[in-house]
């Protein structure tokens, strides 16, 4: 019992010189309320920390066993907090890892050996192993990838090297399909750019990906891939003008319209001009799609600019020269004569 009133005591003490450094910091931020926000905290731990002393005091003194165990709950309440939280955070950091390990094991050994020779990056003994005999493509590791899926998937981490994605051109002139459920073996009604492999590769944006989105397009992988609206992926907020053109080179049909009931029949330069997206209205209306295309509302491309670009609006670094060659463009296609 000794022990425990003395822990009690050092509890309390540290947490009441804790709560008397907030109310003597001297408060900073930048708003009213970043400013008042240690006096604040001293204010309301203040109360519950003289009460849990008190307590203490009662309960050590000759007072009912139930004050001192009550101050003792209160005072040790923030360690036991910091035990339980870090034993949740190691316990996370180990599900992770745990997960981590299962991504590239297949039931198949040789498989798993390459998965592991992609993560590891040596490309002679995955090399190797695809010369070894025939593979089943369609094998997924328990993630439910495959090994294209999971090469893609590793050349996408944000500490990849720059080398990664020649793991996945290696993989395709081996003979990989690039099957549009790599990533994963359902393809989400809610999240189909999370798992159809080109939508994916299409929303990242970055050299990698794009690189990536090139390879598996050139093995036979198809660009008028629709979302989950059904709805082609260059209607997408995703899209970049970097993407429209690996799209581009590999022939997508850019003249598909919206089915979305609230956008029905406009067309991709119409949408682009809606999102303010100058680059990628100039590379559509350069496509050949036309700025007179009447939607089912009766609006165009037109019409949509004079709503969402009226006389003196701003814009700001590459988006200056983009809308300026935009309206240039534009202007070298004057409207038909009604």
């Amino acid at each position: 019992m000794k022990a425990l009133v003395i822990a009690g005591w050092v509890l309390f003490t540290l947490e009441a010189l804790f709560v008397l450094m907030l109310a003597l910091q001297q408060n900073m931020g930048d708003d009213a309320a970043g400013r008042g926000m240690a006096t604040g905290f001293a204010i309301v731990l203040g109360p519950i920390v003289l009460l849990a002393g008190a307590l203490l005091l009662w309960g050590s003194r000759g007072g009912p066993a139930a004050a001192f165990w009550a101050g003792l709950c209160i005072v040790s309440a923030p360690v036991v907090y910091g035990l339980v939280s870090g034993a949740g955070g190691l316990w996370e950091k180990a599900e992770r890892s745990l997960g981590r390990a299962q991504q590239g094991r297949f039931d198949d050994e040789r498989l798993t050996r390459m998965a592991r020779a992609i993560d590891v990056q040596d490309a002679a003994a995955l090399q190797g192993l695809l010369a070894s005999g025939p593979l089943d493509w369609q094998a997924r590791d328990r993630w439910g990838r495959t090994l294209l899926g999971h090469a893609v998937a590793r050349a996408l981490e944000y500490d990849a090297g720059p080398g990664r994605p020649a793991f996945v051109k290696q993989l395709l002139d081996a003979g990989a399909p690039p099957a549009a459920n790599a990533l994963a073996k359902e393809r989400s009604p809610a999240s189909v750019s999370e798992h159809e492999l080109v939508y994916h590769l299409y929303g990242v944006h970055s050299p990698p990906a794009l690189a990536m989105l090139d390879m598996v397009l050139a093995a036979g992988a198809s660009p008028d891939v629709l979302d989950e609206d059904g709805r082609p992926l260059y209607f997408s907020t995703y899209t970049v003008l970097a993407s429209l053109e690996v799209l581009a080179r590999h022939g997508a049909d850019f003249t598909r319209l919206d089915p979305r009931s609230d956008r029905q029949n406009q067309n991709a330069l119409m949408n682009a001009v809606q999102m303010r997206q100058w680059a990628e209205a100039l590379f559509f209306l350069r496509r050949g799609l036309s700025p007179d295309h009447l939607a089912a509302d009766g609006r165009s491309a037109r019409s949509v600019l004079a709503e969402v670009d009226p006389p003196g609006s701003t814009y700001y670094g590459d988006d200056v020269a983009a809308h300026a060659a935009f309206i240039a463009e534009l202007a070298k296609r004057p409207p038909p004569a009604r």
